[in-house]
């Protein structure tokens, strides 16, 4: 089988293949990466680890790629922003044959959120790997990742001011009552509920 499932990053750890769970979406955030020049890419070793506040009560970051750019040469400004359709670019072609490429986002960590101070804060990290080689791996090169990053998780009650509760946890009817909505009703079918 050449398919087969891969962590998500959670507050609790890792989780392999899926997150069945009911879960809000809390917010969402662009960003756009980019390595400026690169003389080479020897040993593909171009990555970024970027730390980014996260909404309280998220429990999984999701990116989305939504633009990608490798070339081979180089680009003039080395630092663009590919939506501005007033800025005009330079690329520096140089002509190598595309030999190994990639870009590659993912949610390398989601921290518990900190109740400690007010308002509360979250945390999560993003590891941001791009590559572009020929044979040799001697070639100037650049590149830009475009991504959209959607938070899931739970917004919390004053109940959950420790921080949420993991995949699967059992919840006391206490905890079922406070996180219920005023007005309405909400039928609760299991104890392993995340609201």
């Amino acid at each position: 089988m050449s398919t087969k499932p891969r962590n998500i990053m959670t507050p609790f750890g890792p989780q392999v293949g899926m997150v069945w769970e009911s879960l809000q979406i809390l917010g969402i955030s662009s960003f756009l990466t980019q390595t400026l020049n690169q003389p080479n890419d020897f040993n593909l070793e171009w990555q970024e680890i970027v730390d980014i506040a996260v909404p309280v009560g998220t429990l999984v970051v999701v990116p989305t790629v939504n633009f990608l750019m490798l070339a081979h040469g180089t680009i003039s400004p080395p630092e663009i922003d590919p939506l501005d359709d007033n800025q005009t670019f330079f690329w520096n072609s140089a002509d190598h044959n595309w030999g190994l490429g990639w870009a590659q986002v993912r949610s390398s960590e989601v921290f518990e959120p900190d109740f400690s101070v007010s308002p509360p804060t979250q945390r999560g990290q993003l590891e941001v790997i791009m590559h572009l080689s020929d044979y040799n791996e001697d070639d100037p090169w650049f590149g830009m990742v475009g991504y959209t990053l959607t938070f899931l998780g739970q917004v919390p009650t004053p109940v959950q001011q420790r921080g949420p509760i993991p995949f699967g946890a059992p919840v006391s009817r206490q905890e079922q009552s406070a996180r219920r909505p005023t007005g309405r009703r909400v039928a609760i079918k299991s104890k392993k509920f995340i609201s």
